[in-house]
């Protein structure tokens, strides 16, 4: 390889320069074409780098580049780690269609913001935040800090591995990704803790204290008792189960937030709470 090839072409430095400017991709989201500005941002020092004889390609490349796009926003870094190896042929092939690289991210922008959307919005965050919430209860400083470092964990490990492996493998990493039981495994281990993390919280931070008395002298014993004879926790399992299928059932969360609070008032009126 000649000394003119070795200065375009892509390395490692360039990559993490990639994966820190991914940081920003959503500072310039607009409604005409979303993070497509953010996208060219964050691949514009490798574009100048591999066009750098040839300002026409580069003006051509960053115009790609500006075209509509919009994914969740860490999976974004596989789609940039698969197409700057295409960028960077097109830069010597002539024979390259560049219209190619513009239709890879057009059909990796859909099925990768389903992935990201349900494992880290749907998933992951509910996860993190329920760790921190609890951890917050009565004041506790580690609850803000648990939740950034848990969160920020897998978010950055995406948007680094996306974009270094995405280079490495190419197309390929969109197989690994959605192919065999990878993505299963992941969910699957993700649903499980978040399952569990809901539960704690339930346990927790749903406090039903029933102080209605039943019996008289040394036979008495509070309504609260006995349901923790049965079971400890069983009201605050029962009412957040209740609440979770009105919910499913399409009510009002408003409605059944008032609801609580008018029943809650009414129960230490009388006495029951």
């Amino acid at each position: 390889m000649d000394a003119k090839n070795m200065d375009t072409k892509i390395t490692k430095k360039d990559l993490n320069k990639v994966v820190l400017r991914g940081v920003l991709l959503q500072l310039s989201w607009n409604f005409e074409r979303m993070q497509a500005l953010g996208y060219c941002y964050t691949i514009l020092p490798i574009l100048k780098k591999i066009y750098k004889n040839n300002p026409e390609g580069l003006k051509k490349a960053v115009q790609r580049n500006l075209e509509f796009f919009n994914t969740n926003p860490f999976m974004a870094a596989p789609i940039m780690g698969i197409t700057l190896p295409m960028e960077e042929k097109l830069a010597t092939d002539k024979t390259i269609d560049p219209t190619s690289i513009s239709a890879i991210k057009i059909a990796m922008m859909g099925p990768l913001a389903g992935i990201g959307d349900s494992l880290f919005w749907f998933t992951i965050l509910p996860i993190c935040a329920g760790i921190g919430v609890s951890l917050s209860k009565g004041g506790n400083i580690l609850g803000p800090i648990a939740f950034l470092i848990l969160w920020n964990i897998p978010n950055l490990a995406v948007r680094y591995f996306g974009v270094t492996k995405g280079y490495e493998l190419g197309t390929n990493l969109i197989g690994e990704i959605t192919g065999g039981s990878v993505m299963q495994r992941i969910t699957n281990a993700t649903t499980i803790v978040g399952l569990m993390v809901l539960g704690v919280m339930t346990a927790t931070m749903v406090n039903v204290p029933l102080n209605l008395t039943i019996g008289k002298g040394s036979q008495a014993m509070t309504l609260q008792a006995i349901f923790d004879g049965i079971m400890p926790n069983l009201i605050p399992l029962g009412i957040t189960y209740l609440v979770y299928r009105l919910i499913k059932k399409g009510k009002s969360v408003t409605k059944i937030l008032f609801g609580i609070i008018i029943v809650a008032i009414l129960g230490a009126v009388i006495g029951i709470f």
